[in-house]
């Protein structure tokens, strides 16, 4: 059975500390992924229904020590440590998105700041600063990969 624990801590920037350890089986080599616990809903384009959730992993870590109740894990592979796409990319994606939804003559300005003009912005559209929802954050979900 899979070790299934959560990150209870942001080391450096690269590094991440899971909530278990030797009592839990955890071991040094060991690999998890990372994802947000709630998952994302996908709904039914041709109905509008709900057809569940879907994990989205943030990263994977392989763990480099392990104490008794936890474990630190080394962040893998990942060009911007802390999300899968940077913040920039993010934000063109977000323009291109609610370009559509909202039309083209919104603009979306910088992750936590607001925007000048008369053009409004996809902040003070949604009420306040946004969250880079990919990056890895203190209460994600973590789960081993078990080798097949």
């Amino acid at each position: 059975m899979a070790v299934e624990g959560k990150v209870a801590k942001i080391l450096g920037n690269r590094e991440i500390v899971i909530n278990r350890g030797r009592n839990d089986g955890v071991r040094p080599g060991m690999t998890f992924e990372v994802f947000a616990p709630e998952g994302e809903e996908v709904w039914d384009p041709d109905t509008g229904e709900t057809l569940g959730t879907v994990e989205d992993v943030k990263a994977k870590a392989e763990v480099t020590e392990v104490k008794e109740r936890l474990a630190v894990a080394r962040l893998l592979g990942a060009e911007s440590p802390f999300g899968a796409a940077g913040i920039g990319e993010m934000q063109e994606n977000l323009q291109r998105m609610f370009g559509q939804m909202f039309g083209e003559g919104v603009q979306v300005q910088g992750f936590g700041t607001t925007g000048s003009g008369d053009e409004p912005d996809l902040e003070s559209i949604l009420g306040g600063p946004l969250d880079d929802l990919s990056k890895v954050q203190v209460g994600d979900a973590a789960r081993e990969i078990q080798r097949r």
